[in-house]
């Protein structure tokens, strides 16, 4: 037997009630929701290009499918639309979604979310429960904590977005590895990007990161590697925090603050980068080896407790790695850092003290618990003496 199709056609304002959806039903016009709305696991939602719907303290969950193009979503302090399980039949594209504490949140499955316009919501997305989505071509604007927040294990393909004047994070990838996150641009952002704790080693590639207060912040004990990226004109270009161990390989770095700053056990690799102009390429402080070797596996081990992003407890525990090297130094060897600062580096020698860094040679000990430890230098001979040319350059 065929299942039961119930269409219904709006081309009038409707009051919905508290309801469950089943069969198929499509929405059209102006919709008002008051009452909460849930898509059964069978049921099929599709919203027709042009409407638009207000929601009045409501939300919409779909447990089966929608199709949404050209939707306008919107309320005050409303609770959002909630994707559970959805695979990739569901697809909201060409919509805005504003005034949501979170505008789409996405717990599993693999639902594809291309060319909205996420706007001044609480949250913009939240992928959850180790969601395999697609966020492609949407734009992120002033979203009050997190543009997309990405937890839980989620593997979600990340790929030509814009985040713009988001005021906290215009992205956070908490415990999670996207499997590809690439061609995105940052711009204006309070953060960009935020990689955080053990569990997030995601391949950062071919993104733009201009006039952020920070550009790229990596922290406890996650271990990302950023390739291939545009760092621009940010306060800080990358900030590497408590035991941030990354990878930085074959990106411009230019015209930030700081290009690079590292602090409290993190031990980076940086190497065949392109920076210039940045007023300090590379600054170091609270950052010992020392105190790594007598203090850091605790430390490292407390990053690995069950605890939530924002507070609360967190189910998914992963190990904190050591770092990969021990030895005083930052490993930063076989990197262009700008035509007067190689001239420079040709006049002192490996040996000398480059006014561009910040590190051990400039403040040989700083103190923590009222002991004094010998702060890290960098270690950038070899340097390479012409700018890599298959990076972009840019103004």
């Amino acid at each position: 037997m065929r299942p039961v199709i119930f269409i219904l056609f709006l081309l009038f304002p409707l009051q919905a009630a508290a309801q469950l959806l089943t069969g198929q039903t499509v929405w059209n016009g102006s919709v008002t929701i008051t009452e909460s709305i849930r898509v059964e696991r069978s049921a099929r939602l599709i919203i027709l290009p042009g409407t638009q719907i207000t929601f009045m303290g409501a939300s919409l969950e779909v447990a089966g499918e929608m199709q949404a193009d050209g939707v306008v979503f919107r309320g005050e302090q409303w609770p959002g639309i909630v994707l559970k399980g959805c695979d990739a039949t569901t697809t909201l594209r060409n919509s805005s979604i504003s005034g949501a504490l979170i505008g789409v949140q996405v717990v599993g499955g693999a639902p594809l979310l291309e060319k909205n316009r996420l706007i001044a919501n609480r949250i913009g997305v939240e992928l959850r429960q180790k969601s395999a989505a697609t966020i492609r071509g949407n734009r992120f604007e002033q979203n009050e904590k997190v543009g997309l927040f990405v937890k839980d294990g989620s593997t979600a393909v990340i790929e030509g977005n814009r985040f713009k004047r988001n005021r906290q994070y215009a992205a956070y990838l908490y415990r999670a590895t996207p499997r590809q996150l690439t061609g995105n641009v940052f711009e204006q952002n309070g953060t960009g990007l935020l990689v955080a704790f053990a569990g997030s080693d995601p391949e950062l590639k071919g993104n733009r990161f201009t006039a952020n207060q920070t550009g790229i912040r990596v922290e406890r004990a996650a271990r990302p590697s950023l390739i291939g990226n545009i760092i621009n004109g940010n306060e800080i270009g990358i900030d590497l925090f408590r035991r941030a161990d990354p990878q930085i390989r074959g990106n411009l770095i230019k015209k930030n603050g700081k290009g690079v700053a590292i602090a409290y056990s993190s031990y980076p690799l940086i190497i065949e980068n392109n920076f210039a102009e940045n007023q300090t390429a590379l600054y170091l402080e609270y950052q010992s080896s020392v105190w790594e070797g007598g203090q850091g596996g605790v430390e490292r081990s407390a990053e690995t407790v069950r605890r939530s992003a924002f507070g609360g407890q967190n189910k998914a525990v992963t190990s904190a790695a050591a770092p990969r090297y021990l030895d005083g130094t930052i490993h930063a060897a076989q990197n262009w850092w700008g035509a007067e600062e190689t001239a420079q580096l040709a006049r002192i020698g490996a040996g000398g003290n480059p006014d561009f860094m910040t590190d051990g040679r400039d403040l040989p000990t700083f103190v923590d618990a009222g002991q004094s430890y010998p702060l890290d230098q960098v270690r950038f001979d070899p340097w390479q003496k012409q700018p890599f040319s298959f990076l972009e350059e840019v103004p």
